[in-house]
């Protein structure tokens, strides 16, 4: 599998992650062309290699990402995105649970003014709740979810009332131990999702 450009600058991922591969980068141009978008906000940011794609395809926009696992790859990640791209990455460390009640609560605020999310957090019901939550509260419409087709992730976007525009199926692709390997289905379909309110 060929990655179109190069963002192996950053650490190696912990877990699953987006690949800069043909699959992933017609998605997201696909769904910019549908909805173009200027201000990301990023739930799950790993090490930054989904932040680096939208950063390096999309010069316009920036992200802010929110991050529970503040480990060295995902501060070392961060600082190099804040160091590459200037002005247009920052990160916010925390539960985005915690984050999406302090928000809405009035007792915290975020950097900038958002048109679309990016949904590749905690795949667990509640957690996906509140990340809607947010932003739903920030008056973001626009949502793009990697790996929706989950169970964990589905019943938070039917008590949403997300309405799916398009399903992007892809191979995953992903770093780990030095190589990329391709990894199976774990029961449903790969894909990234890009849904509106």
């Amino acid at each position: 599998m060929q990655l179109l450009f190069d963002i192996e600058y950053l650490p190696e991922p912990h877990t699953g992650h987006l690949s800069p591969t043909q699959d992933v980068v017609d998605a997201l141009n696909k769904i910019y062309d549908h909805t173009p978008f200027t201000n990301i906000l990023e739930f799950g940011f790993n090490t930054g290699w989904s932040s680096a794609m939208f950063l390096t395809m999309f010069p316009n926009v920036s992200v802010t990402s929110i991050e529970i696992f503040k480990s060295p790859n995902a501060q070392q990640g961060a600082q190099i995105l804040d160091h590459k791209f200037p002005k247009r990455f920052d990160i916010v460390w925390g539960d985005s649970k915690q984050i999406s009640h302090d928000v809405i609560q009035g007792n915290m605020t975020l950097s900038r003014s958002y048109d679309t999310a990016f949904i590749d957090g905690g795949h667990y019901p509640d957690i996906v709740d509140a990340d809607i939550k947010l932003c739903k509260h920030l008056g973001i419409k626009n949502f793009i979810f990697d790996d929706a087709n989950a169970p964990n992730i589905q019943p938070a976007l039917e008590k949403h009332n997300l309405k799916l525009i398009q399903d992007h199926p892809y191979s995953l692709w992903i770093k780990k131990k030095g190589k990329f390997k391709g990894r199976a289905n774990k029961g449903w379909k790969i894909g990234i999702q890009h849904y509106t309110i």
